[in-house]
């Protein structure tokens, strides 16, 4: 909800970075769903070879199932996938608290929402360009 007349004219100039804003928040769900989908995938078929080698042989260790060339591949891919979906997911949480605070949302609002500090929301405002304060009261 807007608390001033002047945040509506604020409002009307940032349509067209909204809409921008919007298609990146896309952009990164997008991503975000990929990578959760592909690290799913690969944990899964890891473990299934795991399990698959241990009901062959009981008793046997995961270091025993897998040799350290894939043990340091797996590796590899989770701590990749992980670096991705901390990247996006921090890109599209900027952004979305961007577009919420220029929808009307208070700091004190979003950081209900985000369950983060008020000052942790104006850090996200600031890395997403958003003015913090300038455009609705608190």
């Amino acid at each position: 909800m807007l608390r001033r007349p002047a945040a509506r004219a604020i409002v009307g100039e940032m349509d067209t970075r909204s809409t921008a804003a919007h298609d990146q928040a896309l952009t990164c769900l997008a991503e975000l769903a990929v990578v959760s989908g592909d690290l799913h995938r690969q944990i899964s078929e890891f473990s299934q070879w795991a399990l698959a080698a241990n009901q062959q042989a009981p008793g046997v260790t995961y270091a025993d199932v897998l040799t350290l060339e894939k043990r340091v591949v797996i590796t590899e891919r989770i701590s990749e996938a992980i670096k991705v979906l901390s990247r996006e997911g921090n890109r599209f949480r900027r952004l979305e608290a961007r577009a919420l605070y220029e929808e009307g949302l208070t700091m004190a609002q979003l950081a209900a929402v985000f369950g983060v500090s008020r000052q942790r929301v104006s850090t996200l405002l600031r890395e997403a360009g958003a003015q913090p304060g300038t455009a609705f009261e608190e």
